[in-house]
């Protein structure tokens, strides 16, 4: 452990006696507030900010302040998709899920092994699953599977305040399925186009006579080929069980373990030729047949909750996971003379990644009043240890003609193996103050310490390289709404964001950390009370030290001076009407590169600068027809420059899709879905001249959905 790490630990510890002390006394605090009710599982229970959504619109989050906190007391835009909208949808991609949110695009997919994001035109690699952010030294090894999760929630701008190292677009969090006393069980059934079928299975219930004791087990398996000419299928298999132990009224137990495991035929997508994506069709692949992601993640999680007395709890979560990756793929190579000759220079390559994580975090959050203010303090500790090891080798593999491709070439030798590793240890301390000044003024106070020690190492056949690094950060919120009227919030805030980076430049140096800070004003309104939501927010973010694909070696990186994006974005979500709900949303976005000696006044890749969703669902409520449904949406993308040296530039589409649902009874529903109605022809992400997605053209799903 350094000697930074040791101090730090001090620090906590002594920051601790206070909290451990206070609790012997109780100060006086206000009647809790009355929580909103609905159904779950046939019985009724209170919206909690982990817990089920009764239809589109949620009203309660831990996301943006990680204590459970009504989103119109926060002052930060905060969008919450829940489990009702996936299910409307028939969403089996988050991609698809986060297409709700405004300011909210694909990344890249890693050559199609996991998600990745644009969020207000920073693109990044991380979220947190129930708040616990995944390693941060590495992108995600498999794609999320939505079989257990329950709302998908993104709070937009800088999280590191209470999330630590995290990219300052925004932070999405994953909120899970928790387990129920009441016994229920669920399924569905899926099949559609370019041979996809999928089945899921979701389980509930008390597991003892007391009710102290419930678990609950989601699992799901999914089956594709692709619009791709790919010459190998994806599978994809996942198991999700929980346990809830509450051996009495103070005490709460979670324990959770979740599987995924995954094969994938990898895939860098399409390519650019001149200014433009090349004219072939998207179904066209540049891979080989051996062209192949093989990866699986395992992770245990368990969270510790208990009430000291009527004011103060104490928080204990423990997250470790490990994930494993095999990669054997043709890999497109920059080529210059592709506009004249249409060949793709490529390399074969095979590579093993091996990623551990684990998260210690302990908190607590103290309810007391001072004087006229109320005070929600929460103060606390995380530790994080994270591991990546990398070994590849690469050989010689013949051009591809993007024009006329010949595929079942053979490559050369491979060389010899350079092995990478990745290890760092981070630890930080957090402090929070939402003070209620009555019922019309809620401020916030928050500061982070991170510090974090890391050592890059990099071995070859002739070379043996070792980069150590350490730094640590301040990162400070403070934000103030004000609520003239009780369905009316008006809301101004600031925060900052820091995170250390594996990213390396073609000389094997890590790149500085990357830092930066947000200024946010909006207006939260309740349309209809209790039923119907707008958000508009307006907001100036900018970024430091920012890792850039090499343009010149798409291994490698390059950092830019500063980056601002500045915009304005506007959502409303809820129920129209009785059976009638909708979530719908547009943005505004400028992007810039502000400084930097080679891409100043650029604009950011894959951020468009207009952008929009609409979703609405109807079902009819009395009648003959009552239980059938009908619904649709389509998502409005504008054109968007392709890399960070602006040298090819991407379409804007526009994305109709559409359902049709039909409830036999209380238990059975069937569903038809109807994605990209109109067949439009659009690349979905673009990343670099040799990484750009394209959209899936029409695609059909039926489903059959029953739940006891």
């Amino acid at each position: 452990m350094s000697h930074r790490a040791f101090r730090l630990l001090v620090v906590i510890s002594v920051a601790w006696l206070p909290v451990t002390a206070a609790a012997q006394t109780a100060p006086t605090v206000d009647a809790p507030t009355q929580l909103p009710s609905i159904q779950v599982e046939g019985q009724t229970v209170e919206e909690t900010a982990d817990g089920p959504v009764a239809g589109y619109r949620a009203t309660r989050s831990a996301t943006g302040t990680k204590t459970d906190t009504p989103l119109k007391d926060v002052p930060q835009a905060v969008n919450v998709v829940p489990r009702q909208v996936i299910e409307d949808q028939q969403a089996n991609r988050l991609t698809d899920v986060l297409m709700n949110v405004p300011n909210v695009q694909p990344g890249s997919t890693i050559g199609n092994r996991a998600e990745n994001f644009t969020v207000r035109g920073f693109r990044g690699e991380t979220y947190a699953r129930d708040g616990v952010v995944n390693n941060p030294l590495f992108t995600n090894e498999t794609f999320l599977d939505l079989a257990n999760v329950e709302r998908v929630e993104v709070l937009k701008g800088p999280a590191s305040v209470l999330f630590g190292q995290g990219d300052p677009g925004g932070l999405v969090n994953i909120v899970t399925k928790k387990p129920q006393t009441t016994t229920a069980i669920g399924g569905s059934l899926e099949a559609g186009s370019y041979d996809f079928y999928r089945g899921e299975a979701d389980v509930t219930g008390a597991l003892d006579g007391g009710k102290t004791l419930a678990g609950r087990f989601a699992a799901a398996y999914q089956h594709s080929d692709s619009f791709r000419d790919f010459f190998t299928e994806s599978e994809r298999r996942h198991v999700a069980p929980t346990l809830l132990w509450t051996p009495n009224d103070h005490t709460r137990l979670t324990l959770g373990f979740d599987y995924t495991d995954q094969t994938q035929p990898f895939d860098r997508g399409l390519v650019a030729v001149g200014r433009e994506v090349a004219k072939i069709p998207n179904s066209r692949y540049l891979g080989e047949a051996f062209s192949v992601f093989e990866s699986n993640k395992a992770a245990a999680q368990y969270k510790l909750e208990h009430d000291a007395n009527d004011w103060l709890t104490i928080r204990q979560v423990t997250r470790v996971d490990r994930g494993e990756s095999y990669r054997y793929s043709a890999d497109p190579r920059n080529s210059p003379n592709i506009a004249t000759t249409g060949a793709l220079l490529r390399q074969a390559r095979i590579q093993n990644d091996d990623t551990e994580y684990a998260d210690f975090t302990l908190d607590a959050t103290a309810k007391f009043a001072t004087g006229p203010m109320q005070h929600t303090l929460l103060l606390g500790s995380e530790y994080g240890k994270a591991a990546r090891d990398i070994d590849f080798r690469t050989a010689t593999l013949n051009n591809i003609n993007i024009y006329n491709p010949v595929y079942s070439v053979t490559h050369g030798t491979f060389g010899a193996t350079t092995v990478q590793t990745y290890d760092a240890d981070i630890y930080a301390l957090y402090l929070q103050d939402q003070i209620a000044l009555g019922e019309q003024v809620k401020l916030i106070f928050g500061a982070r310490y991170d510090a974090f020690d890391q050592v890059n190492t990099q071995r070859t056949a002739t070379t043996n390289t070792r980069t150590p690094q350490s730094d640590d950060a301040i990162s400070p919120r403070a934000g103030i709404v004000w609520q003239p009227l009780p369905p009316l919030s008006l809301y101004a805030s600031y925060t900052e964001s820091f995170k250390p980076q594996t990213a390396t430049d073609s000389a094997g140096k890590a790149l500085a950390p990357e830092t930066g800070q947000q200024h946010e004003v909006g207006v939260k309104y309740d349309l209809v009370p209790d039923r119907l939501t707008t958000t508009v927010a307006v907001f100036n973010l900018t970024r430091q030290n920012v890792a850039t694909t090499d343009p010149a070696d798409d291994d490698y990186s390059i950092a830019t001076g500063e980056q601002r994006a500045r915009g304005i974005e506007w959502d409303i979500t809820g129920t129209i009407q009785p059976g009638w709900q909708v979530m719908a949303s547009a943005a505004h976005l400028n992007t810039e590169v502000t400084k930097d000696t080679t891409y100043q006044g650029n604009s950011l890749a894959g951020a468009p600068r207009w952008s929009g969703s609409l979703w609405s669902t109807y079902q009819l409520q009395h009648g003959p027809w009552r239980g059938f449904g009908f619904g649709g949406g389509l998502v409005a993308v504008d054109a968007r420059t392709g890399n960070i040296d602006n040298s090819f530039s991407v379409e804007g589409y526009l994305r109709v899709d559409a359902v049709a649902f039909y409830d036999l009874n209380d238990h059975i529903r069937l569903s038809l879905a109807a994605k990209n109605l109109f067949d439009a022809d659009y690349v979905e992400t673009p990343v670099s001249r040799t990484e750009i997605y394209a959209g899936a053209p029409l695609t059909v799903l039926a489903r059959l959905t029953a739940r006891y």
